[in-house]
């Protein structure tokens, strides 16, 4: 598939001018990767629409960086976000098509996001939150990647897990580590720190939760995750828990 991308270095060009008021034509910083069919933008309509509602519920933006809202729009977003975007690997792994999309589809989306009512009007949301730095913090490619990791397909609502858990949990143990590949495991991980029915209160304390985690990275090199059951997956977890409850 050929599809549009931006790199960083011109992402981040264009956002400075634009934050100035002289901002360079968008087409002049568009480029394309991949070959064969082009990719049908009719999705990027009505996902803004949808994604424009879900901001409209909150009218005054949020109240802060740990507003509980933001990982309620987060949790709904991350539904419409996947089930939107076009299956194809090359285009989804390629950090520059969700700057494309971020940069040229959804900045107000981004921008509503991290404009908190605590803070200076004119205060803009980092480049990180485009996918200019940090490439994991774009937040249109987050929202993907939080449905993508636990979408449960044998589920009535396969993406019921989803509105399991918080932000921070799936950008810090989740997003950024490698276990989170084997999709058994990263649903096994968040039922086992939000055991209760809502899913949103966590098992493990924060300091317990990091050390799990660490636990769990250097595990990762002895097992092949990709190949257990989330039943195994599940077992795997609770043991090395134990270790770590057991050492305070």
């Amino acid at each position: 598939m050929r599809y549009p991308i931006i790199t960083a270095v011109d992402a981040t060009r264009y956002l400075l001018a634009k934050r100035e008021g002289t901002e360079p034509e968008l087409d002049s910083i568009v480029q394309h990767r991949g070959s064969g069919t082009e990719l049908d933008q009719w999705f990027i309509k009505p996902l803004r629409e949808h994604l424009e509602r879900q901001c409209a519920k909150l009218p005054n933006g949020l109240s802060s960086k740990t507003d509980p809202a933001a990982n309620t729009f987060e949790a709904r977003a991350s539904r419409i976000v996947h089930a939107a975007i076009p299956n194809s690997t090359e285009m989804l792994i390629d950090p520059d098509f969700w700057v494309w999309l971020a940069v040229v589809h959804f900045p107000e989306v981004v921008e509503w996001r991290y404009r908190y009512q605590n803070r200076k009007s004119d205060t803009f949301a980092q480049l990180d939150n485009y996918g200019i730095g940090s490439r994991s913090d774009n937040l249109i490619y987050r929202l993907w990647l939080r449905a993508e990791l636990v979408l449960d397909a044998d589920a009535k609502d396969r993406y019921h897990l989803a509105d399991a858990g918080q932000i921070d949990f799936y950008r810090s143990h989740l997003f950024r580590q490698g276990y989170a590949n084997a999709r058994n495991f990263s649903r096994a991980l968040l039922r086992y720190q939000y055991p209760n029915k809502d899913l949103t209160e966590p098992r493990l304390k924060t300091l317990e939760i990091r050390e799990l985690v660490k636990r769990l990275r250097r595990m990762k090199s002895n097992l092949f995750l990709e190949i257990l059951a989330e039943d195994d997956c599940r077992y795997v977890i609770e043991t090395e828990a134990a270790v770590v409850l057991a050492a305070e």
